[in-house]
């Protein structure tokens, strides 16, 4: 069974949620309906779950009034053994997106104290337009996204007491010796080439062939543009597609931003295209990092309208798309013989992955020929300017930037180097997990 860092947070919204329901959004298979479900048997006596795509009978339970009295009662007519165990009980309302009326009954099931409700969902933003209202104030959302670095290290065995020690290298590099380098940068190209889909992980914990893992994570890209093709229309469906691809193939490729004019060279514009870019971001497929016209306080305050670059999801199946349907490129890195600009177009994918799974909202500085910072994030103390850097080149532009702005200290993120210098802390990439 893996370990998610969603365990805690379902443990700390039962011991704090008050009247609220907790609504868990994400991309499809990232691991929602089997973190609920164990968490509901491990921590209530009655655990009742309704899955709105497998049971499609329960949609109607929610097509009158939408008091809790009435919808329990709607549910115990259609669910054999129905109980509620007053007190000790988690109702789950699975795929909710395909019930809108449920999402809105959330505010009363929520003022009912006899039980608790969780719900979760994909395409919420897409498939949950018909809602007749948010249940503002009664409703907790968080989302949840494929495994971490970090819950990778946790299904390979290793423990707090190991990551622990790997974060204090922020305040003392030299505790990073090369062969804690090497280990944990081995285990990251690893992570990179399987990515943080469950049962891509499940299928290389249980197998040492590529092929299973590259099966598994071309089963999920299909399920995913199946979901295109189910849940858009007409034009708008190859729009959606034709996105896609472009978004696969600007992905960290050094551009100031991602290009509407190149998806269809000669035929594509921005205005054709942006409701296509915004359908994949509702369907939490992408994720974007905005351009700043200047690295201040707050960063959201300086972005740049309509420039942005996008990366996809899950780094494992961006990497099996791009990287080809061989396992030549696999075998390449695993042989430590990786070599070429593919390596820092992949490096950035990656880093950005390792960001915003920990909760980062992501932006970038370019000034052309001048200044060019791949990423800049907000920590509790300060602006964080963060250059990647497949090889160890030296990082000029973040030098220039920090001593242009006064911004306290840089980060340097590489395949193998440690230390600090003139304000920048170089550090191994694998480190950008723990930031």
């Amino acid at each position: 069974m893996l370990r998610r860092r969603i365990d805690k947070v379902l443990e700390d919204w039962k011991r704090t949620k008050g009247n609220e329901c907790l609504l868990v959004r994400g991309a499809r298979q990232v691991g929602k309906t089997f973190s609920i479900r164990e968490f509901g048997k491990r921590n209530y006596g009655t655990f009742i779950e309704i899955n709105f795509i497998e049971s499609p009978i329960f949609i109607s339970a929610f097509d009158n009034a939408l008091d809790s009295d009435t919808i329990i009662r709607q549910i115990a007519l259609r669910f054999p053994g129905f109980r509620i165990e007053e007190g000790n009980t988690l109702i789950f309302l699975d795929e909710i997106q395909q019930c809108p009326n449920a999402r809105t009954a959330l505010k009363f099931l929520a003022s009912d104290r006899r039980f608790d409700v969780v719900a979760s969902g994909s395409l919420i933003s897409i498939l949950g337009k018909d809602t007749l209202s948010i249940p503002v104030g009664y409703e907790r959302e968080l989302t949840m996204y494929p495994l971490s670095f970090e819950e990778y290290l946790w299904a390979r065995g290793y423990g707090e007491d190991a990551l622990g020690f790997l974060r204090t290298a922020f305040s003392d590099p030299s505790i990073l010796d090369a062969s804690l380098v090497s280990l944990y940068g081995s285990l990251l190209d690893e992570y990179m080439m399987t990515g943080g889909m469950p049962a891509v992980v499940n299928a290389s914990l249980r197998s040492s062939s590529w092929e299973d893992v590259m099966k598994a994570q071309r089963d999920i890209y299909i399920q995913n543009l199946d979901d295109i093709e189910k849940y858009s229309k007409g034009a708008e469906r190859e729009r959606i597609r034709l996105a896609l691809n472009g978004i696969l193939d600007q992905s960290g490729n050094g551009r100031k931003a991602f290009s509407y004019a190149q998806i269809e060279k000669g035929h594509s514009r921005a205005r054709d295209y942006m409701p296509a870019v915004e359908w994949l971001a509702k369907a939490e497929l992408i994720y974007p990092s905005d351009a700043v016209s200047s690295p201040e306080i707050p960063l959201s305050m300086y972005t740049e309208q309509g420039t942005r670059r996008f990366y996809f999801y899950d780094i494992g199946i961006f990497f099996a798309i791009v990287s080809g349907e061989t396992p030549l490129l696999r075998n390449t890195i695993m042989n430590s013989e990786w070599k070429g600009p593919a390596k820092g177009r992949f490096y950035e994918s990656l880093a950005a992955d390792l960001l915003h799974k920990n909760g980062h909202r992501l932006f970038y500085y370019d000034i052309p020929q001048k200044l060019e910072i791949d990423f800049m994030i907000e920590t509790e103390e300060a602006i964080l300017p963060i250059e990647v850097k497949s090889g160890n080149n030296k990082a000029s532009s973040l030098g220039k930037l920090l001593s242009r702005y006064g911004i306290p200290e840089g980060l340097k993120l590489t395949g193998s180097s440690c230390g600090k210098a003139d304000g920048i802390t170089t550090l191994p990439l694998f480190m950008a997990a723990f930031l």
